[in-house]
């Protein structure tokens, strides 16, 4: 084991080197980061797509690109498929076929990211088959609101990656979505309205069939999707800017786009409350300072702040424990 130790903190000194060369920034804490690498939005379960879709979008790595030029479509003999490719929302790009999927044919599509501060990014690939055309969606499905709870949560900063505990009013959105829509989920991108005003949002594919939302902690605003909260009690002082919203009653608005067909989903509304009302609950067998269940400290990422400490332990400790197992007998 303690022969991975230089190589461990020779990592380190890199990434503190890469958070002290990036420069300050009002917006929330997000690190550039290519240890996810480019993915595909496509089903998760492998479901064909439909022959008509308007375009098959390539996620970068967080907050990096995806090289336009290195984005192919190809037949199952390499055969190239001929499209265009362009931007999309959130750093994608978008491969749109010059002519309809043929439905029953297999398509293998490839991408190369951009990462700027982890080293030379191996061109991706994933392969599909197309199905049937269907009728491009036009319902979104029903959104509701969780009973609301008084909980601990972290609060996480916008310009470090550090977080605090807080105690509040919480309540957990839940989308359904449409028959309709489910077919075309992975190309939809997402955001949240509070009163008309920006909470959160999800690249596309943040939600699935069942309406969860996988990733919240990898979004701008260090705040999940569908979480929705209200910090109770006195401020803390170590406390980020932002304590979510005020008690009383609200409306969050959840709007989804589907990238390249040119319409915008309607939007689907709730009406909810936080109150502030009742005091949180002991729980003897709950530790002090846990996070609730869907939150994580991986969310912090950096839009060009310095690299916390939390940060870098954060993506250590994974090498730690991985170094570990090697050097085991």
């Amino acid at each position: 084991m303690h022969g991975h130790t230089p190589k461990l903190a020779t990592v380190g000194m890199f990434l503190l080197g890469m958070g002290a060369l990036l420069p300050s920034s009002a917006h929330a804490c997000v690190a550039p980061n290519c240890l996810r690498g480019t993915r595909f939005a496509l089903p998760a379960d492998g479901a064909a797509v439909p022959a008509n879709l308007p375009g098959l979008v390539v996620v970068p790595p967080l907050l990096e690109s995806v090289d336009p030029t290195t984005v192919r479509l190809l037949l199952d003999d390499g055969t190239p498929v001929p499209a265009s490719v362009t931007a999309g929302a959130h750093q994608t790009q978008v491969l749109v076929p010059d002519a309809p999927l043929v439905p029953g044919t297999p398509y293998r599509l490839e991408a190369k990211g951009v990462c700027n501060f982890g080293g030379p990014q191996e061109t991706q690939a994933t392969t599909f088959t197309a199905g049937p055309a269907l009728s491009l969606p036009t319902t979104t499905g029903t959104l509701t609101a969780g009973t609301p709870q008084r909980m601990t949560f972290a609060v996480y900063g916008d310009s470090s990656c550090g977080n605090t505990q807080a105690e509040g009013d919480t309540t957990t959105l839940r989308f359904t979505p449409s028959p309709e829509l489910v077919p075309f989920l992975p190309w939809v991108h997402w955001s949240v309205e509070v009163d008309g005003e920006a909470w959160s949002y999800a690249k596309h594919g943040g939600l699935t069939p069942t309406g969860e939302n996988p990733d919240t902690h990898l979004y701008e605003y260090n705040r999940g999707l569908m979480f929705l909260y209200t910090v109770c009690g006195e401020p803390n002082p170590t406390m980020p800017p932002t304590r979510g919203l005020t008690p009383g009653r609200h409306q969050a608005t959840l709007k989804g786009t589907l990238e390249h067909a040119h319409l915008t989903l309607p939007p689907v509304t709730v009406d909810f409350e936080l109150t502030c009302a009742q005091a949180l609950p002991e729980d003897p067998e709950e530790e002090p300072g846990e996070d609730p269940e869907g939150t994580s400290h991986h969310g912090c990422s950096q839009a060009g702040g310095g690299l916390s400490a939390l940060a870098l332990l954060a993506t250590l400790r994974p090498w730690r424990r991985r170094a570990t197992r090697r050097a085991a007998p």
